[in-house]
């Protein structure tokens, strides 16, 4: 024969003095020791997501870098240009996904002129870039300007390269290069110019 338990007083138990214990089952009890666990969790997952974000944003400017190179290396070629014929093929020879591109060779003493101009306006706190007007100064052989470009309306002014780069973080790489003219070689600056597509 089974004896119901009593209490203190003597009175057996029943399922209203129980509840009015505060008995909240094995889950209810174990509350106050599952809130570190569950602090800890989502400190853990809050801290990983910070450095993926921060990861692929580096990552993502490291292959813009990478990207540029590409595009600078195989145009520039052996740093001698003769021919615009060799330009275009170099021009229709990349092939790089997600990015896009401006690319042109100017005369290096007006190349020197827009940096110098870009780092006076920025030094008096202009928001607009004069970068842009390396557009407008394409070195041609013969009728044919030497530019190559990819995301952007064409003919290809300071305007229109202005517009693509104002909302974009950009990469500039310039690197010097012998152009061969029908009178002489003369000194220009490849001029290369990046920023993801939208």
């Amino acid at each position: 024969m089974l004896v119901q338990p009593k209490n203190k007083s003597g009175k057996k138990y029943t399922r209203s003095t129980q509840s009015s214990r505060g008995y909240l089952g094995p889950i209810g009890d174990d509350i106050p020791s599952l809130i570190p666990i569950i602090v800890g969790m989502i400190t853990f997952f809050a801290a990983f997501t910070f450095t993926l974000n921060e990861y692929n944003q580096r990552s993502a400017s490291f292959s813009a870098d990478r990207d540029t190179l590409i595009i600078a290396n195989a145009l520039k070629g052996d740093s001698y240009l003769s021919t615009f014929q060799e330009f275009d093929d170099a021009c229709k020879g990349i092939h790089v996904r997600g990015l896009n591109y401006f690319a042109g060779i100017v005369d290096s003493s007006q190349w020197n002129k827009i940096i110098q101009d870009t780092r006076q306006n920025q030094q008096a706190g202009g928001s607009y870039h004069q970068l842009s007007f390396v557009a407008d100064h394409i070195f041609p052989i013969g009728n044919n300007p030497l530019l190559c470009s990819t995301g952007l309306a064409t003919p290809v002014d300071a305007d229109i390269l202005s517009q693509a780069l104002r909302d974009h973080q950009y990469v500039v790489l310039s690197l010097p290069i012998a152009l061969e003219i029908p009178t002489a070689v003369v000194p220009g600056t490849l001029v290369v110019i990046t920023w993801r597509a939208s």
